[in-house]
């Protein structure tokens, strides 16, 4: 969470699975392999659409880093959860995790607001998001999950719910807000298409399209400080995303920034049309492409023309790993998401299977916005490689068993 290069995050995950793989009876098994094969095969398709192409050694490194990252993270969780003997140990690590940066943030915020005066843009530059809040504030909104908390929690569960909210609420983030609802209907194992699901998603769709329309006709002004620079980011987010006429000057920051996600994604995919069309958009441009954005721009105080990552994770993988690296991703998600429809066992098994679910769909979301599970700083799919250990250990429990673990 708090390293923020992703090549020491990578050695670091290395070297602690190398650590852990040590331990007898500490394993991965084949079932749990075959789950996560379709993210390998994204890494291959990319090495093998690579060699069409003039292979530059570090930026091969760094995007096989890249790619291998989310693996790598989920294979950690599962070998962490298989080694902890108290398998509720990874939610009442989320909460705690949380409330430790929950703390941390307001603290930030109010010596921001003791000598600033109040700015959303200037309150989201202390901190964008932070999705172990996101996933805590779920943990504690739904009455079923009750069972993997510990005692400490349970006792103080207003509190922690209390201080999540606070600090969730000033991220002011707009993936958040909606992953936010998207979860807590998963968790509830509302997520699957059924009757009483249906209903939860349709009135979910009403709510959010009359808040985007009523958006639409609302005056709000672009360099608001105040709650309505909020709203106007929530007005532009479509078109942020998508936009199908993409003619952009440059020279115009504003209308430029506001469609950035957009106008990365049209010169990715600009690119790939540009070459062979069967090798350009079944294979992808490989480990080593950079999209080009056609003049130079100013990130992190640096100005770049060539970039490794963009915010959309599916045309990201269809940059690098061509149709059938989206396939494999899509394949890889979905199937996660289906884990909400396996038939009742004992409920310590429906509540994870419907986290995994819950996980899927935020990864469905997050990949238009910020990369899916090939996010840089992501840490949730260490939590998911561990929900995959705890479901292959509730799968192997029956009813009784599960209730005399409880007790204990």
């Amino acid at each position: 969470m708090f390293l923020d290069s992703i090549e020491i995050n990578f050695a670091a995950g290395f070297l602690i699975i190398s650590f852990i793989s040590i331990f007898p009876k500490n394993k991965i098994s084949r079932s749990f392999l075959n789950l996560i094969s379709p993210l390998f095969v994204v890494i291959m398709v990319s090495f093998f659409a690579g060699l069409f192409y003039e292979i530059q050694p570090y930026e091969a490194l760094r995007g096989f880093v890249y790619l291998f990252k989310p693996i790598l993270l989920i294979i950690l969780g599962f070998l962490l959860i298989n080694k902890i003997k108290d398998k509720h140990f990874i939610f009442n690590a989320i909460v705690y995790t949380a409330a430790i940066s929950a703390t941390i943030h307001i603290f930030e915020l109010l010596v921001f607001l003791a000598n600033n005066p109040f700015s959303v843009t200037r309150i989201r530059e202390l901190d964008r998001d932070n999705f172990i809040e996101l996933f805590a504030l779920v943990i504690l909104s739904v009455n079923s999950n009750k069972i993997f908390l510990s005692h400490t929690i349970l006792k103080k569960l207003k509190f922690f719910r209390f201080l999540l909210i606070i600090s969730f609420v000033f991220y002011f983030s707009r993936t958040m807000f909606i992953a936010l609802f998207l979860l807590i209907i998963a968790m509830k194992g509302y997520a699957k298409i059924s009757s009483k699901g249906l209903l939860y998603i349709t009135i979910f769709t009403i709510v959010f399209s009359s808040f985007f329309v009523s958006l639409q006709f609302m005056n709000l002004e672009r360099d608001s400080r105040g709650i309505d620079g909020f709203l106007y980011k929530l007005k532009i987010a479509p078109a942020e995303i998508f936009s199908p006429d993409l003619d952009i000057d440059i020279h115009n920051h504003e209308s430029l920034w506001d469609h950035w996600r957009a106008y990365e994604a049209f010169k990715a995919i600009q690119q790939i049309k540009d070459i062979n069309y069967s090798v350009g958009w079944f294979f992808g441009k490989g480990l080593s492409s950079q999209v080009d954005l056609g003049f130079e721009v100013p990130l992190d105080g640096k100005r770049f023309q060539y970039i490794p990552i963009i915010h959309n994770g599916y045309v990201y993988v269809l940059f690098k790993s061509g149709i059938l690296g989206v396939l494999m991703y899509i394949y890889f998600l979905v199937f996660a998401y289906m884990q909400c429809y396996k038939p009742y066992q004992n409920l310590s098994l429906t509540i994870v299977n419907n986290f995994i679910s819950g996980v899927a769909i935020f990864f469905i979301l997050t990949s238009l916005i910020i990369t899916g599970i090939y996010n840089k700083s992501d840490i949730i799919v260490l939590f998911l490689g561990g929900l995959f250990s705890l479901q292959l250990f509730f799968s192997k429990t029956n009813q009784e068993d599960e209730n005399r673990y409880i007790r204990n």
